[in-house]
């Protein structure tokens, strides 16, 4: 047997068994990023790794000497990076191995384990990810083959099955809402904080649904300004949010920031001017960017990514065959990619 035999694993955690207020303890940005792949070479557990950090996952993929089986180490490592309880990381987490972790991959690059299932961005947030961990030298021989022929299962999917049908992203779920909750959209007047690829997407939902008064907010506002000269709105410095918050009816947030950009305390005091004119905030960060005690008071409508997913989930009921026909696909692929690598004793 080859001494380069070891064990494939993934430690998920993510919004199909952790809650909101818990997955946001592990949002990493990308200075994080780099502290973590230097802990996890610190620490000598894995040989291998890619971290992958979105909205709605944390994810470790890893490989261990083949007795480090059921990811042990690398929930100690992950505890005390974030200075968290050893039991609280292992209850939040999921193991897996092999071809089953190999399978979840596909399915997570296709947008099948999406809170939108179907959605498109995570294609190329896992892209980034494999990116970033080769750019930190964590690829070897197992991640690299995984990674490029999952790429190349979700394509399969993607361009094989309905399941990517129509625009199907978090963005035009949040602007859909709001048209329910204010009819016209074009009689509103809307906020954009962040000019991400979520928040530059939420402006452009906006404006195909007809809204033509909104501001574009931006720690920089030579950002903001490039968002409003591509689509319109006028270009707002965050730094003055309080100036300019109760001229909006909608607000939609999804910065990097690591505290909540909007409090309580922020709202109390425009909140006794609008007097019964409701304000919709919807809140696509993680961490959060608003807080949640805001939903307290009365004409407050505050709905946060969770919020969304169960909204979006009602209407999958039509797109079943595609998510069935999809998941064959991943889970033939993961078997003969699994097959692959152990043939080649790596795995």
């Amino acid at each position: 047997m080859s001494s380069d035999r070891q064990a494939f694993l993934l430690l998920s955690i993510n919004h199909e068994h952790v809650p909101l207020e818990e997955r946001e303890r592990y949002s990493l940005d990308s200075k994080k990023i780099c502290h973590l792949y230097q802990s996890l070479n610190d620490s000598g557990v894995a040989r291998e790794s890619l971290i992958l950090s979105t909205c709605n996952r944390f994810e470790l993929y890893a490989c261990l000497p083949q007795t480090e089986t059921n990811g042990k180490h690398l929930i100690q490592t992950l505890s005390s990076f974030h200075e968290l309880d050893f039991m609280r990381v292992n209850n939040h987490s999921k193991i897996s191995g092999g071809r089953e972790a190999i399978e979840h991959l596909i399915e997570v690059s296709a947008g099948l384990r999406s809170q939108i299932t179907g959605e498109a961005e995570i294609f190329g947030q896992v892209k980034e990810a494999y990116a970033c961990c080769q750019d930190h030298s964590q690829a070897g021989k197992v991640i690299n083959r995984v990674f490029q022929k999952s790429f190349q299962a979700a394509k399969l999917i993607r361009h094989t099955t309905p399941i990517g049908q129509g625009q199907i992203n978090i963005s035009n779920v949040a602007v859909d809402l709001s048209a329910r909750i204010f009819g016209r959209l074009s009689e509103t007047s809307a906020l954009v904080i962040g000019t991400g690829d979520i928040g530059e997407k939420t402006v452009k939902a906006l404006k195909s649904r007809g809204v033509s008064r909104f501001g574009i907010a931006s720690h920089s506002r030579e950002r903001a300004s490039e968002v409003a000269e591509s689509w319109g709105g006028t270009p707002l410095s965050l730094e003055d949010l309080p100036s300019y918050l109760n001229r909006h009816d909608i607000v939609i947030a999804s910065t990097d920031a690591e505290s909540p950009i909007i409090t309580k305390s922020d709202l109390e005091p425009l909140l006794l001017k609008r007097k019964d004119r409701p304000i919709f905030l919807v809140d696509l960060g993680l961490p959060r960017n608003i807080d949640q005690r805001c939903e307290d008071f009365d004409n407050v409508f505050l709905y946060n990514l969770d919020d969304l997913a169960r909204i979006a989930e009602d209407n999958l009921k039509e797109r079943q065959k595609a998510i069935a026909e999809s998941k064959a696909i991943a889970e033939e692929k993961a078997a003969a990619i699994w097959m692959s690598l152990r043939k080649r004793e790596l795995g």
